[in-house]
Order: C-alpha cells, then structure tokens, then sequence
C-alpha cells in the first residue's frame, strides 16, 4: 500500500515538476485561477498539496425548478379555532415581527401571515405524527424558540392533527412578500435560498 502511495506520489511529482511558478493568473470571465506549486515528501510517503482557488466576482444565477407535491385527502382550506388564535397571538398580541425582513403588523402597519413551518395543512392527513413526536424530542420554532417536544401528546394529534398544525409551534409570522412571493417567497424559493435573506452582510441582496 506504501509503495503503491509512493509511485502516486512519484507521479504526481513528475508531472508537476516543470510548473516550478509560484503562482499563475488565468483570468477568463472574470474568473481567476490561483496554481500554486505541489510539494511531495517521498520519505514519509506523504504530499501537502495546496489546491486551486477561484475567486468569482458577484453575479446573478438564474434558478429554476420543476416538481409534484403529491397531497393526500383532505378537506378544503378553512380556518381553525386553534389557527385563528394562534394568528392573533402572534401578530397582534405579541406582535412578532417577519421572521426575514424584521417587519411588524403594528409598526409598519402591514398586515402579517403565519407560515405553517414544519407542516403544511394540506399535507397532514399523510404525517405520522408518532414518528414526528420522535423527530419532535429535538426540534425548536425557528423564529421564537419554543421547544415542541414534550408539549403534544402525539397519539392526540394523530386524531387531530390541527392540535399541533394550527399551534404557534408549527408557526412562523412573514410578511406576504417572504410568505407567498414568486421571488421571495418560502413557498415558491427552495429553503437554502430563502433562508439566505435573514442575515445578508451589507444588506447583500441574494434573491432578485
């Protein structure tokens, strides 16, 4: 296995022997390439390699995707008893802000949504809510920090899903430009993306 990582090495060292530069600049659309030389150590059969860097200037990519939510049966949208308090507790009694942008219902005079996070409605009628109980043992509400774990009997939510679905755990507030945007949305930008608005350094925009 030695000798087999040594002639590797030996190789390696060959091929790169000749690129003795210190470093080289390869500017193509604004992309530079930083090479630098490779140092191999035969001795101990080892090689410390310093990779290549590319520093890509700001730009824009065009993102775009295609999928199908399969839902289960369900009833049609309406509003439940444990939604209704659950939106006025949050946005008007204790006036949480958008979880992105920081917008309140009360300061900005803008009418606030809550975003069912962790399920949405039409999906519920298909969760294992016994299995979620488990996954619930270390999971928090993202914008207040609620631990959900020990607050739910699961087996009762497995009954009524609304329990747990229409509570402030499952609950964010945005506004409709981060809730149902086509651009800015939770609902139409995937998570990686979205979350990226929460904590722009400079006030960087990363979703045009």
């Amino acid at each position: 296995m030695g000798n087999c990582s040594s002639f590797k090495n030996l190789c390696l060292f060959s091929q790169l022997k000749q690129k003795n530069i210190n470093e080289i600049k390869e500017q193509n659309e604004n992309v530079v390439t930083t090479k630098l030389k490779i140092d191999v150590d035969l001795s101990n059969n080892s090689s410390e390699h310093e990779y290549e860097h590319e520093h890509i200037d700001s730009h824009n990519q065009k993102m775009s995707s295609h999928y199908i939510v399969n839902f289960p049966n369900h009833e049609k949208r309406k509003e439940s008893s444990t939604y209704r308090k659950t939106h006025h507790s949050m946005c008007v009694d204790k006036n949480i802000p958008c979880f992105i942008c920081g917008k309140t219902q009360q300061g900005s005079h803008i009418s606030l949504e809550t975003h069912h996070f962790y399920c949405e409605k039409a999906a519920q009628n298909a969760i294992d809510w016994l299995k979620f109980g488990e996954f619930a043992k270390n999971c928090y509400n993202i914008q207040t920090g609620e631990y959900i774990g020990n607050k739910f009997d699961w087996s009762k939510v497995e009954e009524n899903p609304d329990i747990f679905v229409d509570s402030e755990y499952n609950m964010i507030v945005l506004c409709k430009e981060h809730h149902i945007s086509g651009t800015k949305g939770v609902h139409h930008v995937p998570f990686p993306n979205w979350i990226l608005q929460k904590y722009p350094k400079d006030d960087f925009q990363f979703l045009m």
